[in-house]
């Protein structure tokens, strides 16, 4: 006999059991999985890197010092960030908070920010990460308002202006705005918000006294476009952020899992210089999401090595470049319509709206984008759909690219078949 949020965390969706997805080698008939954000194409040279350093130091044997994170993973950590992210001013050991997980900081700033099961809740712009609403709401229990741009520009200042109209409506109807989430670059619009944009936002959570929190786990997956201009990715530590918000209202979220192909890992952190805000998410990973000794040891490896981690984050960003042409290449040829702004991330995002069936009188509208998920499954390739990132219509899904070409293009052809298949 379950409690009534057993019954709620039953509902959660989770991975369980042994998994054996298409390779055109060694299993030709799996399914083509799409669903998953990793970046599979530094891999071997990853590993490759763990075996060479696989000498860990007893004390990764006890639970050690770092709860919350070692002094030299966050000293290593700190050092990286002030090279790539180039915060204006430069990041400490005690701005970071490591957990078992970005997913575990996604819970801890929805629980920071807001109290549960009232009023509160958080502004987040659509089509955007689709577990948001699952790592804030499922223990966090904070409600969540989300901001629809349709032709406006999100990532400029001009979007500012949805946030505004949005937080009002959010007021009138009795919720109380306390924070505004961004996913910078956007998953899964792969775009990188201007810093215009950035300090339009901050200037407004200025006004409106509410805490600025950006996901920027892609960060430093933003390649080059040789046939357009790329959008560069810029940190909200890029800006000077005194100038235009209390700096203890901005807060970021980062991790070893995307940018690094180091999602084994499980490791994120908290990076904030408001000392309150970093106690109180202490005070409860320390307890229940404190990381792994030998992955903070391995960790710290990886960023100290900067005459490997240099020309592993450019490779990285080599073949992510190639493999999003390859995945634009066979939708092309398809025929099939995708997003084509963006230069970050791991993902596409498709619209396949044109083979979604009129919906009959009275029926769900999602029900065809439903449907037509189940056709993709049937022809064995997997798919996130749109509806589990709040867009605001059907048709939409998101496509995992980086991983080997030739997985791309046979999940592409299965795709095509599924959605060309007489209804």
């Amino acid at each position: 006999m379950l409690s009534r949020r057993g019954h709620r965390f039953k509902e959660i969706g989770y991975e369980h059991g042994a998994h054996f997805p298409y390779h055109p080698d060694t299993n030709p008939t799996g399914v083509v999985d799409f669903t998953i954000a990793e970046n599979y194409l530094i891999h071997d040279d990853l590993i490759e890197f763990i075996h060479d350093k696989e000498k860990f130091a007893k004390e990764c044997c006890t639970y050690g010092e770092g709860y919350t994170g070692t002094l030299r993973l966050r000293r290593a950590m700190a050092t990286h960030l002030n090279e790539y992210f180039q915060p204006v001013t430069p990041l400490h050991a005690e701005a970071f908070t490591f957990a078992a997980g970005v997913t575990e900081v996604n819970e801890m700033v929805a629980m920071l920010t807001c109290d549960d099961y009232c009023a509160d809740a958080v502004l987040i712009g659509r089509p955007n990460y689709g577990s948001f609403a699952r790592d804030m709401v499922a223990r966090g229990g904070i409600g969540q308002v989300f901001v629809d741009f349709h032709d406006v520009d999100q990532f400029s200042p001009a979007g500012v202006e949805a946030y505004a109209q949005a937080y009002e409506k959010a007021g009138n109807e009795g919720h109380k705005i306390r924070a505004l989430v961004i996913c910078n670059p956007n998953n899964p619009l792969g775009q990188c918000y201007t810093r215009a944009g950035l300090i339009a936002l901050m200037e407004f959570c200025q006004a409106k006294q509410i805490h600025l929190i950006s996901d920027e786990i892609y960060g430093l997956s933003t390649y080059a476009r040789a046939d357009r201009p790329a959008e560069p990715f810029v940190s909200v530590y890029a800006v000077d952020i005194a100038a235009h918000i209390d700096p203890n209202l901005v807060h970021v979220m980062y991790g070893l899992s995307k940018d690094y192909g180091a999602a084994g890992l499980r490791l994120g952190c908290l990076i904030t210089h408001n000392a309150d805000f970093a106690s109180a998410a202490r005070g409860l990973w320390s307890r229940f999401s404190s990381p792994s000794q030998f992955s903070m040891s391995l960790a710290a490896d990886l960023l100290e090595d900067r005459a490997f981690l240099r020309p592993y984050l450019a490779k990285s960003l080599t073949l992510l470049s190639q493999a999003r042409l390859v995945a634009e290449q066979a939708l092309d040829e398809a025929g099939l319509n995708y997003h084509r702004k963006g230069n970050a991330g791991l993902f596409i995002w498709l619209d396949l709206c044109a083979y979604l069936p009129r919906p009959a009188a009275g029926e769900d509208t999602w029900a065809a984008e439903k449907g037509l998920l189940e056709r993709m499954r049937a022809h064995g390739v997997a798919l996130v759909p749109g509806q589990c990132y709040h867009m605001h219509e059907p048709g939409h899904f998101r496509m995992t690219f980086s991983t080997d070409a030739r997985i791309v293009r046979e999940g592409v052809k299965r795709i095509k078949a599924a959605c060309i298949e007489p209804q």
